[in-house]
């Protein structure tokens, strides 16, 4: 991010001293000891929420990224979350459904044979205006293009194998599921059509 000009500056922060200090060694290695900090901490908690616009959970469950955030209240002072939740993804969004976040987009990635989604959420004090039912719990707002497609497949995936359903039912099983999210899309893009309609009056 700071090499494309992203973000002017960057804190790193680790719970462990050994990879911390392993980011500051790859951090100087690529000139940047300018523009990114290291902070040893545990989540946010030795970070000083002066400057921070954007805070960025990644490669860690959801179950944590929502204990993270639940013990930092700045986080709630319009602070831009990008989070991506490698398991526990329907703990995080539900955590942030019922803790007045409001999830703005969210897009897939892939990586080898793993998918995962990254949201970008914000905090409103509000309940959002779209369901927390299970099938956004299981799919969020991704949508079936691109990665998209891979990760809503693999989502459907795990839902069949946690159910043990028939071998024989699996793919039309994962087309309905592909069907009913699909659905729920155009039902969210309705429903948020409706909402800027009734902030314009």
């Amino acid at each position: 991010m700071i090499k494309e000009n992203m973000c002017k500056k960057a804190l790193a922060c680790d719970v462990a001293p050994m990879p911390l200090k392993s980011a500051e060694e790859h951090i100087n290695r690529e000139g940047l000891s300018d523009r990114i900090g290291t902070v040893l901490s545990d989540g946010l908690d030795n970070v000083h929420p002066e400057g921070i616009t954007d805070v960025v959970m990644a490669g860690m469950g959801g179950e944590l990224i929502a204990r993270l955030l639940e013990k930092c209240p700045w986080v709630k002072n319009g602070v831009n979350l990008v989070l991506q939740p490698m398991t526990k993804w329907d703990v995080l969004r539900k955590w942030l459904y019922a803790n007045g976040f409001e999830v703005k987009k969210e897009l897939a990635c892939t990586e080898g044979q793993f998918a995962y989604s990254v949201m970008q959420a914000v905090y409103t004090g509000k309940t959002p205006s779209y369901e927390c039912d299970d099938r956004y719990l299981q799919f969020g707002f991704v949508k079936p293009e691109g990665e998209g497609k891979e990760y809503i497949a693999r989502q459907a995936k795990r839902i069949f194998v946690a159910g043990s359903g028939s071998p024989r039912t699996k793919r039309s099983w994962e087309k309905g599921l592909l069907s009913l999210h699909r659905a729920s899309l155009t039902d969210f893009d309705t429903q948020k059509g409706a909402d800027k309609n009734d902030d314009s009056l």
